[in-house]
């Protein structure tokens, strides 16, 4: 049978030598055109490590002095902690809240700030200059604020909340996310342990919790998170620390929402300090990416990968319908001489299979020339440490996964475009085949 499919092709090598370098030119620009999908796909996949569901940010301004509101003698370090603290147990003793987190302003999901530094495992390292470089977070444990719980962070081994001993803020003890720890320790079990800043300051890992994506469209990124018993006196205060907060189980967002806008609002409002708003993580996380031009990036993306897939799919659809239809008498003539609908059929399909394959294989010294030369499609991301356990940055796996997609894609295409021609095409008389011939 193979070889009778062997010789049919290559006694009408001139119509499909055509067709095999459509499909060795198809097989490689197809393949660019999935690695991107499946970058950004992959990457949106992996879990956020925390639960953006009813959780807010309470958005404060602060009067300048040329506003009519502002009071000069309430400038002060003392009086705007203190005002911002009022605002803070106001927002603590919200009925409908259930847990709420006073952090730095760049301390919360998709917010508009991200910071870094440098963190060693060994004060030999710094020597060295041997760093991983971190995100990290800085969160306030005053008032009842537990940052993990807001946010949903769970322990990495237990999934369950995160325990914060009471003496994390006086003894400098941080938290280290599971990326964070295998890259300075090589594993995850490291509580306890201790990491440095680079003037050799030292600082004990109180616990581990999942990996966690700032960026919804990224990757988890190696973050710590420093723990601190209250904020400071600061005049600025309104954009130096953030409150955040969930709901209880059960309560109705879009009722709390506008209570909050004109209930809460008006009392969230001391000194020189006032409520401009209020945001909810998803909020935060969509106008974030939409300043930075992320949504029209993905967009544009996965808009010309569409493209490209309906133009390959009408395209070979095309190319192999003619192809079929092109054969109707000798399709004919093999059902007049006793062949069954199924086996011509089948033919015609293992002929497809074998122009795809064949061609496909050809094509991939190619890819990967390309591959090795310019590399995988990049997101766009500023990565410096790779989580090697996502498929997507392992090299062969990614392009055992991209190349398998292709080929499934392409295959699947061809044998719809002869399987719908070749099944009208056997259906016809022997004696019409035989008039035709």
């Amino acid at each position: 049978m193979i070889k009778k499919i062997i010789c049919q092709l290559w006694n009408q090598r001139r119509m499909n030598g055509w067709i095999f370098i459509e499909l060795v030119i198809v097989s490689f620009f197809l393949w660019t055109v999935i690695d991107p999908i499946y970058i950004l796909t992959a990457d949106k996949l992996i879990a956020s490590g925390y639960d953006a569901h009813n959780r807010y940010v309470v958005k404060i301004g602060n009067y300048e002095s040329s506003n009519g509101n502002y009071q000069a003698e309430m400038n002060t370090d003392s009086i705007c902690k203190e005002s911002y603290n009022r605002i803070i147990r106001v927002v603590r003793d919200l009925p409908e809240m259930k847990d709420f987190s006073i952090a730095s302003s760049a301390s919360f999901p998709n917010s508009g700030s991200w910071n870094g530094t440098q963190i060693y495992n060994d004060t030999a390292d710094i020597k060295n200059d041997k760093y991983i470089h971190t995100q990290y977070y800085e969160f306030y444990l005053q008032d009842g604020s537990n940052m993990f719980r807001t946010y949903g962070m769970k322990d990495a081994f237990t999934g369950a909340d995160i325990n914060i001993p009471a003496d994390a803020g006086t003894r400098q003890k941080v938290f280290l996310s599971e990326a964070l720890a295998r890259a300075l320790f090589g594993k995850t079990d490291v509580t306890g342990q201790k990491v440095y800043s680079h003037d050799k300051s030292s600082y004990e890992i109180a616990g581990v919790f999942q990996d966690y994506k700032h960026r919804n469209y990224e990757q988890p990124y190696p973050l710590l998170v420093w723990v601190y018993n209250e904020i400071q006196g600061k005049t600025y205060m309104n954009w130096r620390y953030s409150i955040t907060f969930s709901l209880k189980e059960g309560v109705d967002a879009n009722a709390f929402e506008q209570r909050f806008k004109k209930e809460v609002m008006p009392l969230l409002k001391a000194g020189n300090f006032y409520c401009s708003g209020l945001e909810s993580f998803e909020e935060v996380s969509y106008m974030y990416a939409q300043r930075s031009g992320v949504i029209n990036q993905l967009r544009l993306k996965y808009s010309l990968a569409g493209f490209a897939l309906l133009c390959i799919f009408l395209g070979m659809v095309g190319t192999f319908w003619i192809r079929c239809n092109a054969r109707r008498q000798e399709i004919g003539i093999m059902r007049s001489m006793g062949a069954s609908e199924n086996a011509v059929r089948n033919q015609f399909l293992a002929e497809a299979f074998l122009l795809v394959t064949v061609a496909f294989v050809v094509a991939l010294p190619v890819v990967f020339h390309q591959v090795h030369e310019s590399g995988f499609f990049s997101s766009g991301v500023t990565r410096t440490i790779l989580d090697m356990s996502y498929w997507q940055n392992q090299p062969v796996m990614h392009f055992c996964i991209v190349t398998l997609m292709t080929y499934i894609i392409l295959l699947v295409i061809a044998l719809i475009g002869t399987y719908i021609p070749v099944k009208r095409a056997s259906h016809i008389l022997p004696a019409d085949a035989l008039r035709d011939e």
